[in-house]
């Protein structure tokens, strides 16, 4: 029999049991079977640890805990996923040895051919479930599995689990479960006035040239041009890449649904809905919604009017002949009016949306007294359910359009503008509604607006 003085101790947790053991009374060796046996009897089935048992018995480990149970683990699973076999990261330009950037290496389009495995899904491995050391059983993770890919140009008809390309062209992912094969606009060669004035095409363009004074482009989704781009008219629903840059003479403009990259801007109109990134800005108006990075050798904004609302970093602003630079950051007039605007028109739609049901449960008040409602009022009902509903689309729109343009102001107050070079005189730095004129060369500074007011701090390194 077990010392009436020993005692087992099992963690609050119950993943751990320790046994605190005092010599037999009749002066016997303890057996191992008779320690199991008391552990049992002290509700500890699982996870124990008979060497540690016999070792305390053979070693008579007397008056002190020993652990001698330990909760068991169950075997882990593993979530479902997707294996690609393409780039599924969004792509940025290199950057040389020398820090330059090369775009024109850069490529936002990335083809597959027919027949191309594109992805092969390993599906969840549901794992088992473990025991403390009272027996009791601890539950395993779930694993659900993924959604299939959907999308055009794929197939998983050979073997469920493995994706093929059904079709040659430029591969789309979504990030999330679409995948698909899309084809693109390529022209081998120049775009000019007498070939090729005007380019419409819902999907990627790419153009092996250049492009010339008075051509239109207009992708509905990426553009590549290999070559120098001159007062053209661009368009595109998402992102830009002008591998050598555009020489707009004031005319060339660029508006983009996405991000834009480019080695050179000069005398162009652009806007981009994302980022700009560029080794040179000159004499330009160029506006994004996100950040605008200047980098390279030059890393130049000279002339012109930038504005990023997200901030703006570049490594000279300005020239030694003092031309004349607008550098803003941050929340444009524009968008304060946009933000009110959309806010006023949720607040009348909302308004609208809260009128219409409270007709509604008029109506519904009615048939609750009287049992039942005129044909008249039916009528009203379905007319004011219709209504209803439409309305409701219409104010979740609007929301939406709201909560992102509130988003965006609010992303925007951290606005900074950086300059890790030369600034000089003639650069106007703009920040929100503030203004700072730059009256003398300086050089590595970083602006934010602080309390009302543009504050320069020195950029250290």
């Amino acid at each position: 029999m077990v010392n009436v003085k020993s005692y087992v101790r099992v963690t609050d947790d119950k993943t751990e049991a320790w046994l605190y053991l005092c010599a037999p009374e009749d002066g016997r060796d303890y057996e191992k079977s008779e320690i199991v046996h008391y552990l049992n009897v002290n509700k500890v089935v699982a996870g124990i640890n008979e060497s540690h048992i016999a070792a305390m018995c053979k070693k008579k480990i007397y008056e002190r805990e020993v652990k001698v149970a330990s909760s068991v683990k169950g075997e882990e699973g593993s979530a479902g996923r997707y294996e690609f076999f393409f780039d599924t990261e969004k792509k940025k330009p290199s950057i040389r040895k020398d820090g330059s950037v090369d775009y024109r290496s850069m490529s936002l389009i990335q083809n597959v051919e027919e027949g191309d495995l594109l992805a092969v899904y390993h599906p969840a491995m549901q794992g088992t479930p473990g025991k403390d050391v009272t027996g009791a059983t601890e539950k395993a993770l779930v694993y659900k599995e993924l959604r299939p890919l959907s999308g055009k140009g794929i197939s998983n008809a050979k073997d469920p689990n493995k994706y093929y390309a059904t079709k040659s062209g430029k591969i789309e992912y979504d990030g999330d479960n679409k995948l698909s094969i899309v084809e693109v606009y390529e022209v081998q060669g120049n775009c000019d006035f007498a070939n090729n004035p005007i380019i419409e095409f819902n999907g990627d363009v790419v153009i092996n040239g250049n492009v010339e004074a008075g051509v239109i482009i207009n992708a509905g989704k990426s553009l590549t041009v290999e070559g120098v781009v001159e007062s053209a008219a661009i368009t595109a629903g998402g992102d830009v890449c002008l591998k050598r840059g555009m020489q707009g003479s004031g005319k060339g403009t660029i508006v983009s649904g996405g991000d834009i990259f480019t080695e050179f801007l000069e005398y162009a109109n652009v806007t981009a809905e994302g980022n700009i990134q560029s080794n040179v800005i000159l004499s330009s108006q160029v506006n994004a919604k996100g950040m605008i990075t200047l980098t390279g050798k030059k890393g130049l904004i000279a002339g012109g009017n930038v504005h990023g609302m997200m901030g703006i970093t570049c490594i000279c602003a300005g020239n030694m002949s003092e031309i004349k630079t607008g550098l803003h950051a941050g929340v444009l007039p524009d968008m304060m009016e946009k933000r009110i605007a959309v806010n006023e028109e949720y607040s009348i739609v909302n308004k609208e949306l809260e009128d219409i049901v409270e007709g509604m449960a008029k109506i519904l008040r009615v048939r609750q007294k009287t049992g039942e409602l005129s044909e008249q009022l039916q009528e009203h009902l379905m007319h004011l359910k219709k209504r209803k509903d439409e309305v409701y689309r219409k104010c979740m729109e609007i929301k939406k359009q709201a909560d992102a343009t509130e988003a965006m102001v609010m992303a925007a107050r951290e606005a900074k503008i950086r300059v890790d070079g030369n600034i000089y005189h003639g650069v106007i730095i703009g920040i929100d509604n503030h203004q700072l004129v730059i009256n003398r060369d300086t050089s590595f500074m970083e602006y934010k607006a602080q309390s009302g007011m543009i504050v320069g701090t020195v950029v250290v390194y």
